[in-house]
This record gives structure tokens, sequence and C-alpha cells, in this order.
């Protein structure tokens, strides 16, 4: 896309939600669990076609196109304004701003090419009934899809070229929460009559082309049901087209608002709002309502997670024997190794308790220590303790006994909890993250924005977003059905249970690695991007000893985070095809062990805050003797 000759703008400010920054923390924690809620819902939908072969039809293999192509929209918009709201760095380069502005509107126009060719296949389906198979085959469906998509981008390629195209020289100030056309045309400083002419041509074609079509093919459809003389019959055939009908009055009506009306009476703030509406409510509403109002849709769901939905008695009675608890083989049957490992586990996990519960104590009683920061850590410590007793206590416990019996519902509650504690220290460390980002990169503001109450909630926030995590994975694992009762495991852990299922685990890995991809990926990005910032603030400074103290306060952090996420990540991002057992068991052992008792050691000796709180703890002491 060419940049203009006369253009001094390297970079634009996204103002969407400037007015509201005290609030900005609370939107993250709105709009991130609608984001999840949007891939989650979307690629159940994508899942359920493939899977689901009553769903092989054109009319299923377009709602997959329409699903894929929403949830790339989102992706193209929602992520920067997530990191926008939860760093409070709103600026974003001036290629960057161009391909959003182009990926957005590539499959934004593609969604309304297909939203077209869903109308066109309801028209051939409900019109000439006869000629269906042989009007709408394979081959056609992939032209409509393929011409959707070549269009779209086409389009969106003329847009952006257009709006870039022009000279920009500050302000670099767009009033929006993405590149959006409207905001960034405003920004130019030459006159953009004619390319603002071009542009509402271009929009007109995408809007008004798709819905002239839309409109042709339910006159003649509507023509047909009214020509039905059973009522039912009319009810049946119309059914068909609600969905689609509810999805193109959100989608086109939004668009309609915020693109076609003459730009003396939009305003700004409501094109915000509708931009909301399009970016969040409608990918979000299209898999309700394609499941809600639609049987075939909800029977391919019902079967797909039948073993997940079904209690698990249900499910043995009818395929294999009912499976009310498990046995942890654990490490090795050798009496003498058993006991070794006993000794062994039992020391770390005493250090465990020692290290994490002594560190709490100091931050509680040195006063100096009541910052942001140590707050944090001091949540991380008690959750180290708090997943280590999730897992070594049962595990000591099948050492010393013979019986290594766990029930059923006691699996799954081990799971679920474990499953909590490690979602949170991923979340924990995310935020730990953005708290030094803070400290280093705005520290006149570091007192105002980090205060006790946001502090607080952004904890809170972490325990919400881990247990959502953990209710989903703990649902689709405990509803499989289990003909086996053998866990080659010392705790009950995704791998080793999945291993064990005589039902169908597909849907279940699927559901397992997007959960897992989403959490790492979601949280490692709110880590890279505040470290990248650091970094650039570091080098900044003058003095060398000035950088060395201010790379300091992250070192022990940065430690924990390559520790923790270099094992997590290779356990469970990996395919359940290539998982080892053994090898499985050795990285379980270094995350619920290792890492909750070397935490307390590196946030105490590669910090001398704490070291001198330590001192000062033991001086009382002697004084007071």
């Amino acid at each position: 896309m060419p940049r203009g000759n006369e253009s001094s703008v390297s970079q634009f400010l996204l103002l969407g939600f400037s007015s509201l920054e005290e609030r900005q923390i609370l939107l993250f924690l709105v709009f991130s669990p609608v984001y999840m809620i949007i891939l989650t819902s979307n690629i159940t939908i994508l899942a359920a076609i493939s899977v689901d072969r009553s769903l092989h039809t054109p009319m299923y293999f377009l709602l997959f196109a329409l699903s894929f192509s929403e949830s790339c929209t989102t992706f193209a918009v929602v992520p920067k304004l997530l990191v926008n709201l939860l760093l409070g760095n709103q600026t974003i380069s001036f290629l960057g701003c161009a391909a959003q502005m182009f990926c957005f509107f590539g499959f934004g126009a593609t969604n309304c090419f297909l939203l077209s060719a869903m109308a066109y296949d309801r028209y051939v389906a409900i019109c000439k009934p006869l000629q269906y198979q042989v009007v709408i085959n394979r081959r056609v469906c992939v032209e409509l899809v393929t011409i959707s998509c070549a269009t779209g981008f086409l389009i969106a390629l003329g847009i952006s070229s257009l709006v870039f195209s022009l000279p920009f020289c500050g302000p670099n100030a767009i009033r929006h929460f993405f590149c959006d056309i409207s905001p960034v045309l405003r920004l130019a400083c030459s006159d953009h009559h004619i390319t603002g002419m071009a542009i509402v041509f271009l929009c007109a074609f995408v809007l008004l082309g798709p819905f002239t079509a839309i409109i042709f093919s339910y006159i003649y459809i509507l023509a047909v049901i009214l020509k039905i003389h059973s009522a039912p019959g009319r009810r049946k055939t119309f059914s068909t087209c609600a969905s689609h009908l509810i999805i193109v009055i959100t989608h086109f009506g939004c668009a309609f608002y915020v693109y076609l009306i003459p730009k003396s009476t939009s305003s700004l703030d409501e094109d915000t709002f509708f931009a909301l509406s399009y970016t969040f409510f409608s990918p979000m509403l299209n898999p309700v309502v394609y499941s809600l109002r639609n049987r075939e849709v909800q029977s391919a769901l019902r079967k797909l997670t039948a073993h997940t939905f079904l209690s698990p008695k249900i499910m043995g009675e009818r395929n294999h024997t009912l499976v009310t608890e498990f046995i942890l083989l654990g490490f090795t049957d050798n009496l003498k190794l058993q006991v070794t490992l006993f000794v062994v586990f039992l020391l770390i996990y005493l250090l465990i308790l020692m290290g994490n519960l002594t560190l709490v104590t100091v931050i509680r009683i040195d006063s100096r220590l009541h910052t942001p920061m140590y707050f944090f850590i001091s949540n991380l410590a008690l959750l180290d303790v708090g997943y280590a007793t999730i897992i070594i206590p049962s595990t000591l416990m099948t050492f010393a006994a013979r019986n290594k019996v766990i029930s059923f519902s006691g699996c799954t509650a081990q799971f679920f909890f474990f499953s909590i504690a490690i979602s949170c220290e991923c979340w924990l460390l995310s935020v730990m993250a953005y708290d030094r980002f803070m400290a280093i990169c705005s520290p006149l503001l570091y007192t105002v924005i980090m205060s006790r109450r946001f502090c607080v909630l952004l904890v809170l926030g972490s325990y919400f977003m881990s247990c959502l995590n953990s209710m989903v994975q703990t649902a689709f694992i405990f509803r499989l059905s289990f003909c086996e009762a053998y866990i080659d495991h010392f705790f009950c852990d995704v791998p080793p249970l999945v291993k064990l299922s005589c039902s169908d685990t597909r849907i279940t890995d699927i559901v397992h690695f997007t959960c897992a991809m989403m959490l790492v990926s979601t949280t490692i990005l709110i880590i890279l991007i505040s470290y990248v910032y650091i970094v650039v603030t570091i080098l900044r400074i003058n003095s060398a000893k000035d950088q060395r103290k201010a790379f300091s306060t992250c070192a022990s952090h940065l430690t924990a985070v390559t520790i923790f996420y270099g094992t997590g990540s290779f356990m469970y991002l990996r395919p359940s095809s290539k998982s080892s057992m053994d090898q499985d068991k050795i990285i379980s052992v270094f995350y619920t062990l290792v890492i909750p008792m070397l935490n307390p050691l590196i946030y105490s000796l590669r910090n001398k805050e704490v070291k001198e709180a330590f001192r000062r703890i033991r001086e009382r002491k002697v004084f007071s003797l």
C-alpha cells in the first residue's frame, strides 16, 4: 500500500476508550471473556460441521466458511484492543493500522458475500428442490466461497490503498478502538472528497450488492412459501431460513448505519457503539442462532458431545463397564524405591510450605513490602502452596499405602482445582509482567494506576478466568466413558485420563488444546509485549548502573516465567500421540514440586528488598530477646 510522499505520521493513537481511563481494566475483563466465547463457540460450530457427516451439505459448508470468516474478523481487531486496554499503550504503527484495516474489511466484505451465497442456497433449496443437488454441488460451493473471499479482499485492498495513499501530517489521534475508515480519513491533511466518494462507492457495492441479492432471493422464497397450503409446511420451510435472516438483519443493519449514512450526520461515538456490535455481538450471536434455532446443528452437537454431556454412569451402562474409581500407578512398584521417593517428596513438600509461607509472612509483616509487586508475589506464593497441596499429599499416600485408589469424584475434584491453580499461575505471571511494565515505563503514574483496588481486581480476574478454563476442561474430560481404571501417573492429569477413554476423544482433544493454547498464547502475549516496552525503556537509560538496577527488578520474574512456561508448554501443547508417560511424569514432577520450591528462592535470593526484610525481622527478634 502506498504511503504517500507527504505523510509524516509514523504511528497513530487509538483513543476509542480513552475517556474511560479508570475503567479500562474493567473493559478488559469484560471484553476478554466475550472474545473467548466468540472463539470457543465458532470453533465448536466448525468442529461439529467437520465431524458430523449429516452436516456435509452446501448450507453447512457455507456456514462453516462464515464462522471461520467471522472469527478472523474479530481476530483482526480484538487482540489489539485487549492489549491496549491492558497495557494502556494506545499506539499502532502506520503499517499496522493499514494491515488492520485491510484484514478487517477483507473478512467483513467476505461475510457480506457469504451471506448472499447462503441466501441463494436457500432460494434453490426451497424454490427448485428437485434441482438442488445438481445446481448447488460441491464444486459450486467451493467457487461461491472462493469468489466471496477474493472479491472481499480485492475491495478491502482498494479501500485501504485509497485511505493510506493520502498524506497524514498530524494530528495522529484516531477516535476509535481500531483503524476504521471514517476516523482515519478525518486525519488526512489534504482534500479527501474524491477519495471519500470512491470509498463510499466501494462500501455501497459491498453492502448493497449482496443485500439486493438476499432481498430478491427471499422475495422468491416468500412467494413459494405462501403457495404451500399447509400451515405446518409453511412454518417448517420458513424455519430453514430463520437463522440466516436474523444474522442478515444484525450484520447489515449495523454496517449500513456506520458506512452508508452521510458523514455530516455521523457521530464517532455512535460509530464506536455500532462497531462494538459487529465486532463482538454479531460474531458471538451467529453460532448461538445457528445452534439454538437449528435442529440439525443441535442434533449434531448432541451426537458429538453425547459422551460429554451424558453422565458417566449412562455412558458406562451403554457401552462399557462403569468406572467408579481409578488406581494411580505412580512411579514404580519397587518397595525400596517407593520409600525413597516418599522421603524425597515429603522433604520437598515441607520445603515448599516453609519457603512460600515464610515469604508470605515476611511480605505481610514488613510494611516496606506493601506494594503491588509484593502483593502479587504473595498471591503467587499462596497459589504455589495450593497446587502443591492438591497433588503431593495424595501422592505421598500412594507411596505409603498399598491402596492407590482414588474415587471418580476425587479424581475430578483434584483435576478441577489443579487446573485452576495452573491457569491462575499463568494469569498472575502476566499480571506481574504488566506491573513491571507500569513501574518501569510509566513510573509517575504507577501508584495512581496500580492502586490496591486495581491489584485486587487483577487477582480476582485471574481466578475468574482460571475457573472458566477449568470448568470447560473438567466437563469435557470427566464426561468421557472410561473402560480402564489404571492411571499411569501420580495424579489425575489430562494425557493419562484421555488415554483411558474408550469413547471418541477428538472433541475433547480439540477443546483441551484450544483452551491450553488460548491460555498460554494470551498470557505469553501480555508478557512479551510488556517486556518489549520494558527493554526499549531500559535501553534509553544512559547510565549502565541504572539500566542494571531497572532490569534487576524483572530478573526474578523472568526466571520464573521461563521455567514455568517452558515445562508447561512442552507438557500440554504437544499432540497426544507424541506423548510419553514416563516423560510426562518427569515434567509433571518439575512443575508440581520443583517450581513451587524454586519460586520463593528466586524471589528472595535475587531480590534485595526481600533479603533486607528478612534481615530486619531477624534483627527485631534478636533485639526482643
